[in-house]
Parts: C-alpha cells; structure tokens; sequence
C-alpha cells in the first residue's frame, strides 16, 4: 500500500459520500476538510512517533486498527465518534482545538463539523497506515520515518513553484477523486 492507496481510500467519492451521508453534511465540505486535515493529521503522527513512547504508543495503535482496513467505506458509516474524539486527543493532545480552529478556517467548515469528520476519519486513517507498518514491517523505532516518506514523497511529487501551499500532497489530494472514485 502506497501513499496513494492510502489517500485514495479517504478521499474517493464513495469515502466523502460514506462521511457526508454519516453526518448529513455537503461532500463538498467534507472533501474540503479531508485535504485540509490529511497533512496535519499525518504530520502530528510523525512528531508523535519520534519519541520512543509515542512511537511505541502509535504503533499499538496502528496495530489495533490495522484489521479494520479491509472496508474503509463500511468504517467510515459505522465509526464510533467517541472513539475517533478519543484518537484525535492522542494525535493532537492540548492543541487539538487549536487545529480544529485552524482546519475550521482553511475549509470553511465549522468546528463541529471539522470534528466530526475527522472523529469519522481517524479510525480509517489508523487502520490504513497500520495495513501499510504491516505490510512493509515496519516496527515502532520506523514509524516516523515511514510517516516522513509519506509526507516527503507527496511534498516532492510534483511541487516545482507552483502556488499551492501543500505542495505536492495538495496536488495528489486534489486529484484523487477522479483516481479512485470508486473503492
């Protein structure tokens, strides 16, 4: 599983559709907020993983939610909020309002429904990354480094001076919709 795959299963029409029907919010919205959050997401996990304790703690994580990888668009319709608010806490800890204040502005979506989405969303994201530690084997100790690849590889896929502030990453989310329409 590669970055693609990986950003591919959140952001294909039927994952945006799985969310927006879930919540009862516009698509539109909710694809806003998935590309505006994924980096900010990603990159919290990567600081996360750099220390011994939460490397180890991510990979346990990852590792619990990997088995759930199989059918993201069923996950993404059942997802228990709480368990997602309670990742979103782990991932962000006391600046987690801070970044949902942040994404709130970026997309345009409110703080409620930038939390829901993403309450929605970790879940999957873990599972999908856990697929991927799993599949690479990966241990604990290279979590921020395959965390880095992600990001690296999508920050250097493509990002020759154009205006777009995610760089690369912003590109391939962009154009995933059309990619993976369907999962």
């Amino acid at each position: 599983m590669d970055l693609t795959n990986v950003l591919g299963a959140l952001m294909g029409n039927d994952a945006v559709g799985a969310i927006s029907e879930n919540l009862k919010i516009d698509s539109k919205q909710v694809s806003s907020v998935i590309t505006s959050a994924l980096p900010t997401l990603l990159s919290a996990m990567q600081k996360n993983a750099s220390t011994e304790g939460g490397a180890a703690s991510l990979a346990k994580a990852l590792g619990d939610h990997a088995s759930n990888a199989g059918n993201i668009i069923n996950n993404l319709k059942a997802t228990d909020l709480t368990d997602g608010n309670k990742i979103l806490s782990h991932i962000f800890g006391g600046s987690l309002g801070n970044v949902i204040g942040g994404i709130s502005q970026k997309s345009g979506a409110s703080t409620s429904n930038v939390t829901n989405i993403l309450a929605l969303l970790a879940p999957s994201l873990l599972a999908l990354l856990g697929k991927k530690q799993q599949g690479s084997g990966t241990n604990a100790a290279g979590l921020a480094g395959m965390l880095g690849m992600i990001l690296g590889g999508a920050a250097n896929s493509g990002n020759t001076g154009n205006s777009n502030p995610l760089g690369g990453l912003g590109n391939i989310l962009g154009g995933l919709s059309s990619i993976f329409g369907k999962n």
